[in-house]
């Protein structure tokens, strides 16, 4: 029983979905305003999902379409949601790139999804063991031959829609988001090279990955040689206190290295300040902090040492923050400012797209010159 506890508990920490209490109440309009200041959309699309089970590598996956209610034909963003988390994760990402003119097909191995958190070993309490296996060379090495498989699949649907969804879908222009383990796979399409791991050359349509809450591991060596080789734009998003539950990534810094190593030339980071790592699963509402619920493992407070140039940037970004606020950080539980860093996400994420996907001037615009000052306190833009 202890043990089943421990692992819906680990749910509930890493998808930023369970809670003990309704939603705390603030102020809807501030966070709407906030938001409606963000990057401004050409359109916005009213949308429609579908459901589906497609087979890849002879293996059942559940698929998750979410586009634009109309005729037309959109873009396509690949969601790769987190560890343990099925298919219709991310939806506060989801659904505002499908308002924005995209398709968004989000898909996860069954292995990789709820199923996780069922397991024998799980029931032990076996975390940061099976986190460890899931982000290991074997388990990465198969999700990037998936991520080219899934390509593979989507393009003969496409090719053979008739009156479905999928011909809807301009196979084009494609971009790669992954969040957590899945921007881990979304890496290794930007050009990431691991040593273990054979690499697969992205296909001419993919222009762009996004990375929330990107991982590195500083055990090995050869940090700055795993992210030279990355070619495509990307957008990384972390945050100051993204450490992870399952106790691999125990220093938020850690997460901003696979931008600080990749080579100029359209390269994108969005430091939040405060914001816990489930806050980048994309959960749509935020249900206030899930108090007597989560009994699994307690991110970690890494005290070691870690490369120089990543703790120097890690301590002047946490500076210069509370510089700005007045020496006290906003609080990590306050709704209004989840919101608000949902918008800030939402907004940045989807120029970018523009950007890159729909060589959007206004796009590249207002990331160089509004988003800066429209993030405020809570959060920087960077880019190189």
């Amino acid at each position: 029983m202890a043990g089943s506890l421990l692992a819906a508990g680990l749910v509930c920490g890493a998808a930023a979905g369970c809670a003990s209490k309704p939603a705390e109440k603030y102020d809807t309009g501030a966070a709407k305003a906030y938001a409606d200041h963000g990057y401004a959309l050409e359109r916005h699309f009213p949308t429609t999902a579908a459901r589906e089970t497609w087979t890849i590598e002879s293996e059942s996956v559940d698929i998750a379409l979410l586009l634009p209610a109309q005729t037309g034909s959109f873009p396509l963003v690949v969601y790769l949601p987190g560890l343990g988390e099925s298919s219709e994760a991310g939806l506060a990402w989801r659904q505002s790139w499908a308002q924005a003119g995209y398709a968004v097909l989000s898909a996860q191995p069954s292995k990789y999804g709820a199923a996780v958190w069922s397991s024998s070993r799980a029931r032990s309490g076996e975390f940061r063991d099976i986190a460890q296996d899931a982000f290991g060379v074997p388990s990465l090495s198969s999700r990037t031959q998936f991520a080219r498989a899934l390509l593979d699949e989507a393009w003969r649907r496409q090719h053979n829609a008739g009156g479905s969804v999928m011909a809807r879908i301009d196979m084009t222009r494609v971009a790669i988001v992954g969040y957590d383990l899945g921007a881990q796979t979304a890496m290794m399409v930007a050009g990431e090279s691991v040593a273990g791991v054979e690499s697969v050359p992205a296909a001419e349509s993919v222009k762009c990955v996004v990375a929330l809450s990107p991982y590195a591991d500083f055990s090995g060596m050869g940090m700055e040689s795993n992210f030279r080789s990355i070619r495509l734009p990307v957008l990384a998003v972390t945050s100051t206190q993204d450490t992870d539950a399952y106790g691999l990534v125990t220093s938020a810094g850690v997460r901003r290295a696979p931008y600080q190593y990749m080579p100029a030339g359209q390269k994108y980071l969005l430091l939040l300040f405060q914001a816990p790592h489930s806050l980048l699963a994309g959960a749509a509402t935020w249900s206030g902090p899930a108090k007597g619920k989560y009994t699994g493992p307690q991110p970690v407070v890494d005290n070691g040492a870690e490369p120089d140039a990543v703790m120097a940037e890690d301590a002047a970004a946490e500076t210069a923050h509370r510089n700005r606020a007045g020496g006290v950080p906003p609080s990590p539980g306050a709704s209004l400012q989840y919101a608000k860093q949902i918008a800030q996400v939402q907004s940045v994420t989807t120029a970018f797209l523009d950007e890159m996907m729909k060589s959007d001037p206004i796009a590249s615009e207002w990331l160089s010159r509004n988003a800066k000052p429209w993030l405020g306190e809570s959060a920087e833009l960077q880019s190189k």
